[in-house]
């Protein structure tokens, strides 16, 4: 008896009997590449205009996981990354920061920076190491700039981007990612990088951190928030902290803290009677204590222990050279990644054409005149700023 599993042809036909073709599905690595050709024809178009180019999130070459390609790696990080005008830049962690700077093959010439795949159950995530991030750190005084990583979530695609690090303290790192939408996607892989960077055992630094959105929660919340007077003639400044939904408030000398939604918060800041408000929907409310820091003037639970934010430094001009040679790298590899792809510069599509013509049985519709101009219609986006936002739209990998 046959257990092969291939269709047949139905009976009655001159091939009755033999097996028929498999009909398969449009595989979607053909979809992925599309995807990908499209990404580097929109990068193409944006070094080309010579303009600011933003940093992208785009398709990783692999998985985080795995050490091939690392030429392919490199070169699509340098698409990815943000690009200034007139020599503002952020400085880039460069594919050459090696202690002996012996030959290799990074742009310089020099041997590659060495990467390390770092993660836990949730996510992995492949970088310069943690040692070679924090030499060049330290050599270059510290300053704010852009390091070049891969991702993969769990129940994702793996990704390339970016990530912007200052060393804030001894033990301390700011990370924002760049080039996404923000979210928890965008949070997980910026404390990522921090528990990393911040981590006396840079190899198991992610295993000790279980959930990373929880413990990017408490970093924020450590760093409060700040003040905002209102117009009142006895509440004097209020604020909200969205990680510990504690609003505070300050009459006179004293501060008072309640727990609250955002929403009676946002009722209180809004309104032209801020006392009335507050007396209705918040003074009611669970008492919880909170703390002013001296120094930053912000607030924050009495539970949270406080960390003065510091944030990212402004452009130092450290690595220059290094940026523009990556520039023109990345411009030559988006090049040759999109031969014969059009990169698409009027986002919004044409509207479908209308027969306008009145019907000879047609009733005039009366309109209500207001007195006001009629609102101009909103134009199609066009120009490299368009081809940046289309860029979020032409790839599934998002941080």
């Amino acid at each position: 008896m046959s257990i092969d599993s291939k269709p047949r042809q139905p009976k009655g036909i001159p091939v009755g009997g033999q097996f028929a073709a498999i009909a398969h599905a449009e595989p979607g690595a053909v979809l992925a590449v599309a995807r990908h050709r499209q990404t580097m024809a929109v990068r193409r178009e944006l070094f080309r205009a010579h303009g600011f180019v933003p940093a992208a999130t785009i398709q990783a070459v692999n998985a985080p996981t795995s050490t091939d390609d690392r030429e392919e790696w490199w070169n699509r990080n340098f698409v990815a990354a943000e690009y200034g005008t007139n020599g503002k830049n952020y400085p880039q962690m460069p594919d050459d920061n090696t202690p002996s700077m012996h030959t290799g093959q990074a742009m310089s010439g020099k041997r590659r920076t060495h990467r390390m795949n770092y993660g836990n159950k949730d996510i992995q995530l492949r970088m310069p190491s943690a040692t070679a991030i924090r030499r060049f750190s330290g050599d270059n005084g510290n300053p704010t700039f852009d390091v070049p990583v891969s991702v993969s979530l769990k129940g994702g695609a793996p990704v390339q981007g970016w990530v912007r690090v200052t060393k804030t303290g001894p033990h301390s790192w700011e990370t924002t990612t760049l080039g996404g939408n923000g979210g928890p996607a965008g949070e997980q892989v910026a404390e990522a990088v921090a528990a990393v960077l911040e981590s006396r055992r840079v190899t198991t630094a992610l295993a000790k951190v279980p959930d990373l959105l929880k413990a990017r929660k408490e970093r924020e919340a450590a760093k409060g928030v700040e003040l905002s007077p209102v117009s009142s003639s006895w509440i004097n400044e209020i604020g909200y902290d969205e990680n510990t939904n504690t609003m505070a408030t300050r009459i006179g000398d004293k501060l008072y803290g309640h727990k609250v939604s955002k929403q009676f918060f946002e009722a209180v800041k809004n309104t032209e009677r801020p006392g009335s408000v507050y007396n209705k929907l918040v003074r009611a409310h669970q008492r919880t204590a909170v703390n002013q820091c001296g120094k930053c003037f912000r607030f924050t639970s009495a539970l949270v222990a406080h960390t003065c934010p510091t944030g990212h430094k402004a452009e130092s001009g450290i690595g220059l050279a290094h940026v523009e040679l990556a520039r023109k790298r990345a411009e030559a590899v988006a090049t040759s990644r999109s031969q014969g792809v059009s990169a698409v510069v009027n986002v919004v599509p044409a509207p479908a054409p209308v027969n306008t013509a009145p019907n000879r049985n047609a009733q005039p519709i009366l309109t209500k005149k207001t007195g006001f101009p009629a609102p101009r219609k909103p134009q199609p986006a066009t120009g490299p700023a368009a081809l940046a936002e289309h860029l979020k739209s032409v790839e599934s990998g998002d941080f």
